[in-house]
């Protein structure tokens, strides 16, 4: 068990988007995925039915060995907003939705989620907005949504990063 003190300490430090973004916005789910050891157990049992979450290195491998690329490739995609990652012990973790074995990364719906609400959201705040229930989307998940509606999903984004940034 780890002490509360060093999860404390391990939170990134709130910011005015994080504050607003905690409480504003209108989420019809009530799961914890706040940063620290319940909130990634939270995003685990999340994402698990898409793909689960990847350490970096282990996702780096991966792509390595479909002739995608490296780490290097990985961290290019990562900082290009082409796909984003969160940091949880000093690992970066990577919901796998975003890879598939017919496309190395987001597809352009999710691409233009991403280009709406990564410049307002960290990488752990992003992992959370994906699988949280959206009063916007009458309490259906982003994720669970993004390929049949990915307008309906992008317009949630939107009226997000519009209550997050006004």
């Amino acid at each position: 068990m780890v002490p509360a003190s060093t999860l404390a300490a391990q939170r990134p430090p709130a910011t005015p988007a994080r504050a607003a973004w905690a409480t504003v916005l209108p989420s019809a789910g009530a799961v914890d995925f706040s940063p620290g050891d319940t909130g990634f157990r939270a995003l685990c049992a999340a994402y698990r039915g898409s793909g689960g979450i990847a350490r970096g290195t282990d996702l780096a491998h991966w792509l390595c060995g479909r002739g995608e690329g490296d780490s290097r490739a990985l961290a290019g995609l990562i900082v290009g907003s082409q796909a984003f990652s969160f940091d949880w012990h000093d690992t970066f973790w990577v919901p796998m939705f975003q890879f598939s074995p017919m496309q190395p990364a987001l597809g352009p719906a999710a691409r233009r989620v991403l280009a709406e609400l990564a410049p307002l959201l960290d990488g752990w705040q992003l992992a959370a907005w994906f699988v949280r229930g959206s009063s916007w989307l009458d309490g259906q998940r982003p994720l669970d949504l993004l390929a049949g509606q990915p307008d309906r999903v992008l317009a949630a984004a939107r009226t997000d990063r519009y209550v997050i940034d006004g």
